[in-house]
Parts: structure tokens; C-alpha cells; sequence
């Protein structure tokens, strides 16, 4: 996997970025190295957020407050990036397995977005499920056989893109399909 390793304080991660590493994921940051927080500030194209991340780890101590060192953290958010929280001092026992973390910190992600969807649909009795992959988010939306005219269909999808798009304004692609059920009363 792609993570974002941040760091609350410099070299806090150390540890968990040599076990990240071992294990066989691509590990980037957001630091420039001359102690900022943000190396797309000099150079655009080298923030991370230009490419897919899949998973934002920030390394912080429980308790402590944030840091301007955690920056990266609010653009990983802006752009809808999963993310969750390691206390360093204890990564024998918190560190959670990055697969996990990254399924169930997706699932919040993807989610959020189900939820921009159902609210611009209204009151139409639809199913949404959303998978977020790398650069694109996929939508199926479920209505009731009732609405498959092709131009419900089509103002579904379309609510939906629009739904997905206000939600992130970062992705660059959606692909969006509508499929029909059949109507309870059938």
C-alpha cells in the first residue's frame, strides 16, 4: 500500500516508518526536510496528494495537541484519504495491522460519501454503495423498479456524480452506475 507517514513531532515515526518499509509498503511524507510541514509549498507536484494515497497515519502521543507538523493530516482529509491516529511510544501495541487500518478507516471514507449521495437523492428509497480506489470513486445506486425510466435513471446518476463532486472536490474521476430492485409492492 501507499501510506502517508506524519510525523506530530520530527522523528516520532522513525520506528513505525522502518516497520512500514519492511513490510513491503511505499511510505511518503508531507515534511520538506528543512523542518516545514509542507514540501508542495516549494514544489507543487511533490505533494503527496497529487497521486493516490491509500491510508494517512499520524503519529502522535495520546493527549498531545496537534501540531502544525501535522498538516499533511488536513489535506489527506480534504481529499477524502483514510486516515488514523498512532500513539508512537506504544506501536507494539497500538500500531494496528495496516490492512485492517486501512479497511476500516476506507469504510468511514467511503461512508461519507454514501451519505452525500442518499442526502442530494432525498426522499428516493435508494441503496448506495461506494468504493473509493485509486483516483476514482464508483458508485452503485440501487433505486426502485419504478423510477427506470432511462431519464430517471439518467438524473439519478447525475444527482449522484453532482453528490460525489461537492462531497470531493479532489477526485478526479467517478464512474456512477443505477440499477433497478423491484418495487416492494410488486
Amino acid at each position: 500500500m501507499k501510506l502517508l507517514l506524519i510525523e506530530s513531532t520530527p522523528g516520532n515515526a522513525t520506528e513505525i516508518g522502518a516497520h512500514l518499509v519492511a513490510d513491503g509498503h511505499e511510505v511518503i511524507t508531507c515534511a520538506d526536510g528543512r523542518g516545514g510541514p509542507c514540501k508542495g509549498v516549494a514544489e507543487h507536484v511533490t505533494c503527496p496528494m497529487e497521486g493516490h494515497i491509500d491510508l494517512t497515519i499520524v503519529a502522535r502521543e495520546q493527549g498531545s495537541a496537534h501540531t502544525l507538523a501535522e498538516m499533511g493530516s488536513v489535506c489527506a482529509q480534504r481529499h477524502r484519504v483514510p486516515l488514523v491516529e498512532v500513539d508512537p511510544r506504544q506501536i507494539d501495541d497500538e500500531m494496528p495491522s495496516v490492512t485492517v487500518a486501512n479497511a476500516v478507516a476506507k469504510r468511514a471514507v467511503e461512508a461519507g460519501y454514501a451519505t452525500a449521495i442518499r442526502n442530494e437523492l432525498g426522499h428516493l428509497p435508494a441503496l448506495v454503495d461506494v468504493e473509493r480506489l485509486p483516483g476514482r470513486v464508483h458508485v452503485t445506486v440501487q433505486v426502485p423498479a419504478s423510477q427506470s425510466a432511462p431519464a430517471k435513471l439518467s438524473a439519478v446518476a447525475d444527482r449522484a456524480r453532482h453528490a460525489v463532486r461537492t462531497h470531493d472536490p479532489y477526485v478526479n474521476g467517478i464512474d456512477v452506475s443505477v440499477v433497478c430492485y423491484p418495487d416492494p409492492a410488486d
